[in-house]
């Protein structure tokens, strides 16, 4: 089809066709990102309109399409380290009026999974997978009904490990990363894996915690979990400017969201806030909005075992007490 024929598709992953690297687009024209993630809305329109159009392209196409498309900047981004309240905060700006919220899309998901296992630091590469990047999020932030004001990406949370190449390409895109406790993140994380911690390549993780692919196959659960979140930790804590807000888990509330809001330069109206406190109350991932948000801090700290217990405190321990020290020292008097 026509690159011009493309006005409200997006692409919805990154893949390879025939030994041709490129983006899966789908006609997405009418539709709202109104679930948690992007993916939940994928699924969503794959299973209620099997008939709705999808068409592979090329990665070269991107540039082209870029000045073809009428995009909102990106207004605010959000990193975090897993398991952290960082889908109740994209949940939050969904609230507002005219945003787009784009919650870990898997094209972008798998472009900077590019800077990971394939670094080339100033190279043609990494400049290459950069302006991939910034197209598929311009795609991404189509307008669609000509209100949109707003753009909101969280990432993934091992993209928190390209942070300063993602600031290289948007500098001056204020963002915030949400962290917690570890013992609770990886009691979290051993619950319920997520999929980021069964990639059986194992090359993402292997660099994100600086070690072989066959040693992180040879890792724990615990140990790599605990790892990966230190790394994240680390990272945050080194990069954090006055572009930044860290924020802890503990913190979260209706006062401190609307704090977030008003740092990303926004001021939200009262009834946008009492939207996102209606919404605070429900359990932030679940796409009917059925389930009830339950506080879990303590529960979680109760069934963290021995190897998570040493697994937090042999790495994860003090770089977080690390950030903790780092957000403190910037809270105001």
């Amino acid at each position: 089809m026509a690159l011009t024929d493309l006005q409200g598709w997006m692409p919805v992953d990154a893949v390879v066709v025939e030994g041709r690297p490129g983006l899966s687009w789908m006609n997405m024209a009418g539709v709202e990102l109104a679930e948690p993630f992007f993916q939940q809305t994928v699924d969503r329109l794959r299973l209620e309109h099997p008939d709705r159009r999808e068409t592979f392209i090329e990665f070269d196409a991107l540039v082209q399409l870029q000045k073809t498309f009428d995009s909102v900047a990106p207004t605010g981004f959000i990193f975090h380290s897993s398991r952290c309240g960082s889908t109740l905060l994209s949940n939050a700006c969904r609230a507002l009026t005219g945003a787009i919220v784009l919650s870990e899309p898997p094209a972008v998901d798998k472009l900077i999974a590019r800077f990971i296992t394939d670094p080339d630091e100033q190279g043609a590469k990494a400049m290459l997978y950069s302006v991939f990047l910034r197209a598929a999020i311009n795609a991404l932030a189509q307008r669609r009904t000509g209100r949109e004001r707003y753009l909101f990406v969280k990432f993934a949370c091992c993209s928190t490990s390209q942070i300063e190449r993602i600031r290289r390409i948007w500098p001056n895109v204020p963002w915030v990363f949400l962290y917690r406790d570890p013992v609770e993140t990886i009691v979290s994380n051993m619950r319920n894996h997520p999929s980021w911690l069964m990639d059986e390549d194992h090359r993402v993780l292997a660099s994100i915690i600086g070690t072989s692919p066959e040693e992180v196959a040879q890792m724990s659960a615990e140990e790599l979990c605990a790892r990966s979140i230190a790394s994240f930790f680390s990272t945050a804590h080194r990069v954090a400017n006055d572009r930044a807000l860290l924020l802890n888990y503990n913190q979260l509330s209706t006062a401190e969201i609307s704090n977030v809001l008003n740092f990303f330069g926004i001021e939200p109206a009262a009834a946008e806030m009492e939207t996102i406190a209606r919404q605070s109350q429900i359990y932030s991932k679940a796409a009917s909005g059925a389930r009830a948000f339950v506080a879990d801090a303590e529960t979680k700290q109760q069934l963290a075992t021995g190897a998570i217990r040493e697994g937090a405190a042999r790495w994860a321990n003090k770089p977080y007490q690390l950030l903790e020290q780092k957000r403190l020292g910037n809270q105001e008097p």
